[in-house]
């Protein structure tokens, strides 16, 4: 009861303090004229874009300064992704259909899976000996892993189905996009020579 009584005292507190004062600093808009607290999972998901929104465009720096001109390309357009994904979860619109380097979600994930086909090389377990370039792909292929669990978090249900399983979808193919990344930066598909810049050999039976 007691229990009770505190979180009714904390909700009449929040709306007497938004009457008077505007929107308490603890409290965020979610949508709308709609508050809800800072650390709500729906906000949570939006930080974790944000923050993978950043290491995307700290790694554009790095490869600009390498040349790797296609590469930023690339990075543009998963930015461009990344917004209206966000876009559509503020809105409520569905997200629909996208494509990413030419691919479409069915494809970036065949891609992924069976590197060999693709790209003529094997999967690989990503070291320092691949360089700079890999390991910031790898790391933003991470950072996409988190955003989705952070996506789960938001829009899971009692069920354990999810609400919206377009935005989902976006997210698990992104980590697949950055996997398809290190193998064409690999295989020298971003070098002007065709040759990567890493001293690691292109070819399947090459050690990757």
């Amino acid at each position: 009861m007691e229990e009770s009584r505190d979180k009714i005292r904390r909700i009449v507190t929040a709306a007497v303090s938004q009457a008077v004062n505007g929107k308490p600093e603890h409290m965020t808009h979610l949508r709308g004229d709609e508050l809800v607290y800072k650390d709500h999972p729906r906000i949570a998901f939006r930080g974790a874009i944000d923050s993978l929104e950043s290491e995307i465009i700290l790694f554009q720096t790095v490869s600009e300064k390498k040349r790797l001109h296609k590469l930023t390309q690339d990075l543009e357009e998963i930015i461009k992704t990344i917004r209206w994904t966000l876009r559509c979860e503020v809105s409520g619109e569905p997200v629909g259909e996208i494509l990413m380097q030419g691919l479409n979600t069915d494809e970036m994930r065949a891609h992924s899976h069976h590197p060999s086909q693709y790209y003529g090389m094997k999967h690989f377990l990503p070291t320092y000996e691949h360089g700079e370039v890999v390991a910031y792909l790898n790391r933003l292929r991470t950072k996409a892993r988190e955003t989705e669990l952070a996506a789960y978090r938001a829009f899971k249900m009692d069920s354990g189905d999810v609400e919206r399983e377009d935005i989902i979808r976006v997210l698990n193919r992104l980590s697949s996009v950055f996997w398809i990344m290190m193998f064409k930066y690999l295989t020298g598909r971003y070098e002007e020579s065709g040759l990567n810049s890493c001293g690691i050999g292109n070819s399947e039976g090459d050690k990757v």
